[in-house]
């Protein structure tokens, strides 16, 4: 009976494993997808910022003054141009390595337990227990968790200006052609 419950336990044990390993591959994946979209978006986002201001520009050389039908469009450049660059901003923030500092683990790649000499390094993980262990990949799990959150709602936001940058710049195109 008591080999039993340690076959059980044991086998609990390496699905808890296998399932903190799971997510944790679900959350890095997440990560890494959301900072190459964001990478995308800070390139396009980037270029059309300066499409937008370098248009700008050449408009507001040669505008007359008091002729409304082209500083629409000229305005429309300009808050084109602002969108984009915001857009840039949270892209940015988005794609930033995050140190989130949390209590002191055997995981984090800046713990305490990684500025000890190898030898040290060894015999601490050594002496480290499983609970502290799990206790450290649980905190682990969370802390990716909320890098993945944070990182998606910036993008979100980096998008939708996006967006609004390119609909309003092709209102400004619209009306430049039209003029």
């Amino acid at each position: 009976m008591a080999s039993t419950i340690a076959t059980l336990n044991r086998i609990e044990h390496e699905l808890r494993d296998r399932f903190a390993d799971f997510e944790r591959g679900v959350l890095q994946d997440n990560i890494i997808l959301c900072d190459s979209k964001s990478g995308v978006l800070l390139a396009f986002a980037g270029a059309m910022a300066i499409f937008c201001v370098d248009t700008f520009v050449t408009l507001q050389r040669g505008a007359p003054v008091r002729d409304v039908a082209r500083e629409v469009p000229i305005g429309l450049f300009l808050v084109a141009a602002l969108a984009f660059i915001v857009s840039c901003h949270f892209a940015l923030t988005t794609v930033a390595p995050r140190i989130r500092r949390g209590k002191p683990d055997h995981i984090f790649w800046e713990a305490p337990v990684f500025s000890l000499s190898e030898d040290q390094y060894v015999a601490e993980m050594r002496q480290l227990d499983v609970s502290t262990g799990w206790s450290d990949k649980l905190r682990h799990l969370h802390m990716l968790a909320g890098i993945c959150k944070t990182k998606f709602s910036r993008f979100r936001i980096a998008i939708k200006l996006a967006q609004a940058g390119f609909l309003v710049l092709v209102l400004a195109e619209l009306g430049r052609v039209a003029h």
